[in-house]
């Protein structure tokens, strides 16, 4: 009989709820820990995971470290300085920040393993079909992140690319709408709505393909604007 791989997660912040939430819908086994007891008792029971000890750690196969990238080395120190062995235990590190590299570097004893998203973490907790860079991850990893999204093997640092050029585009979108129609005279109420409603599904129309003929116009237009030689898009 193949013995059982035992996962566990640090970090139920927003992208660790996504992951524990999308592998919870998946039936992945996955137990989470958080210093604070209480919080870690209440997400546990929202994403039905087990709680893990800090002991527990150390008796893991693999830990997804899903931290801030300034919280990472501290996290791990700490876990020495209590004497947990995570020696067996391949750290899987997800802070986009923070290149595997410079952990490798700081604790050489450890197996380390890079998995960076791309995307936005609500839309994975909520959709799913996250999207996933790794370089060097095993045949246990890609498994259990391809159950919830799509893997590209690619630098680690695309990750990082691709979301701050995706943000910066997003922000610059939501504030230039936002203006404009303030300058238009439009009421608060108009306003949110057009921010938190119409821009992003809009946006997600089209990535799937799936504009209105309205949205497909706009889209011919700047096509043309951009290329004249551009065809119209059936």
């Amino acid at each position: 009989m193949t013995e059982k791989v035992v996962w566990g997660t640090a970090g139920i912040g927003k992208l660790g709820t996504a992951l524990l939430t999308q592998w919870a819908a998946q039936d992945e086994k996955t137990g989470l820990y958080h210093p604070d007891n209480e919080k870690a008792a209440r997400a546990a029971e929202e994403m039905s995971a087990d709680v893990l000890s800090k002991k527990a750690l150390g008796e893991l196969d693999y830990l997804v470290l899903a931290l801030p990238a300034d919280q990472m080395m501290p996290f791990i120190k700490s876990l020495q300085k209590d004497n947990i062995p995570l020696e067996k235990t391949i750290l899987i590190n997800m802070a986009t920040k923070l290149e595997t590299d410079a952990l490798r570097t700081a604790f050489p004893e450890l197996s380390w393993a890079s998995v960076k998203f791309v995307g936005h973490a609500e839309s994975l907790k909520r959709d799913g079909r996250g999207l996933f860079i790794m370089e060097d991850a095993d045949e246990q990893i890609r498994s259990r992140f391809s159950s919830i999204g799509h893997i590209e093997s690619a630098p680690e640092k695309t990750a990082e690319q691709v979301n701050k050029l995706a943000t910066s585009h997003a922000v610059r979108a939501a504030k230039q709408l936002e203006l404009e129609m303030k300058e238009e005279g439009w009421d608060d109420v108009y306003i949110n709505e057009a921010l938190r409603s119409l821009l992003p599904e809009v946006i997600r129309a089209y990535a799937d393909g799936k504009l209105g003929h309205f949205g497909r116009k706009i889209a011919e237009d700047i096509e043309k604007e951009k290329n004249p030689e551009h065809k119209k898009v059936e």
